[in-house]
């Protein structure tokens, strides 16, 4: 039997999501209550790795169940979310077929990030509070540079060899008094959206300019002083997947 999982969490007090021996992570939590909830063996898969403090409102796991369920399907989600700490939430369960698979069936993901200009305690680990709020209008224009297919090792923390990454778009709006960036692409690098933030906030206070992102991304030179912005900004929109799995 294979489950697709759609949760939501609050990414504050986890060290992302990613198991990790004593260590509180998303995963580990899921793990813990699906240990008694089925009698065998299972394999949980998520949709990615999250850095510690990131969010999520849409996040998909899947878990291939070799053992018994301990509940009905139509019980299981009640029953997880009775089990699980208050800051995650499995919003749906789902049989889906063998096939599916969390991680590489998805054909692309969808990150939000908030910026505030002022700053409210009761915000402090949900947005970024900066000086200068992103210059949307520029900002809509200027970033579409990123869009396509580019190595994107120069604007991330990752050390893997391959850094080609295909954005389909980068939106920035505003919602109440906030501002967000919202990036939609095939695959992210390891901190890439929080330095993608951090750019459009130097670019809007000047910093930096397009032509410095173009010759980057060219080039493969790091843009001077650019250091990813804080991870409670950031969170999981959304992972689409084929039709079939949809």
């Amino acid at each position: 039997m294979n489950l697709k999982l759609v949760l939501s969490y609050d990414g504050t007090d986890f060290h992302g999501w990613q198991y990790q021996p004593n260590r509180r992570t998303v995963s580990g939590e899921i793990m813990r209550v699906l240990s008694h909830l089925i009698d065998g063996k299972y394999k949980l898969v998520g949709a990615g790795r999250t850095d510690s403090g990131v969010h999520a409102i849409n996040y998909v796991a899947s878990v291939k169940v070799n053992g018994r369920l301990r509940v009905q399907i139509s019980d299981l989600r009640y029953k997880l979310n009775r089990m699980l700490p208050e800051d995650v939430y499995v919003k749906s369960v789902e049989v889906v077929p063998d096939e599916f698979h969390a991680r590489y069936s998805a054909i692309s993901k969808t990150y939000r990030y908030l910026f505030s200009g002022e700053y409210d305690p009761l915000m402090r680990r949900r947005v970024w509070h900066v000086r200068t709020l992103p210059d949307v209008p520029t900002l809509n224009e200027g970033m579409k540079v990123l869009l396509g297919t580019h190595n994107f090792k120069p604007l991330s923390a990752d050390e893997r060899e391959n850094g080609i990454c295909t954005l389909y778009d980068i939106t920035f709006g505003y919602t109440g008094k906030y501002a967000f960036m919202d990036v939609k692409g095939d695959r992210f690098l390891r901190k890439m959206v929080r330095f993608l933030a951090s750019l459009s906030v130097t670019l809007s206070e000047g910093e930096v300019s397009v032509k410095d992102v173009i010759r980057s991304l060219e080039t493969g030179e790091r843009i001077n002083k650019l250091t990813p912005a804080p991870p409670w900004g950031l969170y999981l929109l959304e992972v689409e997947y084929p039709r079939e799995f949809s």
